[in-house]
């Protein structure tokens, strides 16, 4: 049995909150001394204790505890899910919130602009904006947005993050446009200076729904076993092509961490902040499958200066959207 005391230390509750939650019938002492008014406190008392803390931290009331049952725990669940959708709604709104170069806040709010709706491909990029409205531009073969689709109502793709009309929001970035006969002239500035001006030729008005645009790869292939593959590797690259890899690289890298492939086709990724991925991705010979984006990346192994060296595809959004070639991340293995 504990004192009051006690059990305020050993379960950080002040006696004074203590006495509360026994007023409002939330706890009641295991013994009462009836000359002293002492009470004295057992391992049951620091369970419920425990549980009303718990129950708190959820976000019930006192009342709710008090006559906690099934019922009140569906009523908290609707309650909580009312939440969640204000605290969208709310979160949405702030991301409809941009400054433009005088720095004022504004909404971004959409405009519907029809003539931007479609497919566009590069046509080259300029530093000038004279040569970009009478199309004296430069084939830019390392531009990375050499096609862009807009859908309807501004809706988000790859990079394209948002548009409304005049503005074309890069990764929520807004970007400038306009129209020159037939050409669409976007302004990319960053740190409110223009960079450059990238112009691009129409292919159709096509109004496109997100999954006609995504490039998806066969992934309907069945497991092959590669006994090579088995193992954990640890990243150590990032290539353009396999050719390219001189060695392993001294930094930190900000998507994938390890990769443990284990047998029957089962694998997990760490990365590098730390989450797992494992769910609806697996292996075969020749190819890492991602299930979601509906990627097969290919993969290489080479001995290298005695150590063994896996090199995959990085599909990612550029990839699927884009129609970008791959690079490849590299991956040392680990042990024997």
């Amino acid at each position: 049995m504990l004192r009051i005391g006690d059990f305020s230390k050993l379960t950080g509750v002040p006696a004074k909150t203590i006495r509360y939650y026994e007023e409002e019938g939330l706890l009641v002492p295991a013994q009462v001394d009836t000359m002293t008014g002492y009470r004295q406190y057992s391992q049951r008392n620091i369970e419920e204790l425990l549980k009303i803390l718990y129950l708190k931290s959820l976000g019930f009331k006192l009342a709710e505890i008090r006559d906690f049952d099934d019922t009140a725990i569906i009523k908290k669940s609707k309650e909580l899910k009312q939440k969640m959708r204000q605290i969208r709604k709310s979160l949405n709104e702030l991301s409809n919130l941009y400054k433009d170069e005088k720095g004022e806040l504004i909404m971004k709010n959409f405009i519907n602009d029809e003539k931007l709706v479609g497919k566009w491909q590069l046509f080259g990029t300029t530093v000038d904006k004279a040569d970009a409205e009478n199309g004296k531009v430069k084939s830019d073969r390392y531009f990375a947005i050499n096609n862009l689709i807009f859908l309807p109502n501004g809706e988000k793709y790859w990079v394209v993050t948002f548009w409304t009309k005049g503005y074309i929001f890069f990764k929520d970035k807004p970007m400038k446009y306009e129209f020159v006969d037939d050409k669409l002239i976007i302004e990319f500035k960053y740190d409110n200076e223009v960079e450059f001006y990238a112009v691009y030729k129409n292919i159709d008005h096509k109004a496109y729904k997100k999954d006609e645009v995504m490039f998806k790869d066969d992934i309907s292939m069945p497991f092959k076993d590669d006994k090579n593959l088995i193992g954990v590797w640890h990243v150590c690259g990032f290539v353009q092509d396999i050719k390219d890899f001189k060695g392993e690289m001294k930094k930190d890298f900000n998507f994938y961490k390890d990769v443990a492939i284990m047998e029957n086709g089962k694998l997990l990724f760490t990365l590098a902040n730390g989450d797992v991925l494992k769910d609806k991705i697996r292996w075969t010979k020749g190819y890492i499958i991602f299930e979601l984006s509906k990627v097969a990346q290919k993969y290489t192994i080479k001995e290298i200066g005695g150590n063994k060296y896996l090199f995959m595809e990085h599909k990612s959004g550029d990839y699927s959207f884009g129609g970008m070639k791959p690079m490849y991340y590299v991956f040392k293995k680990v042990g024997n």
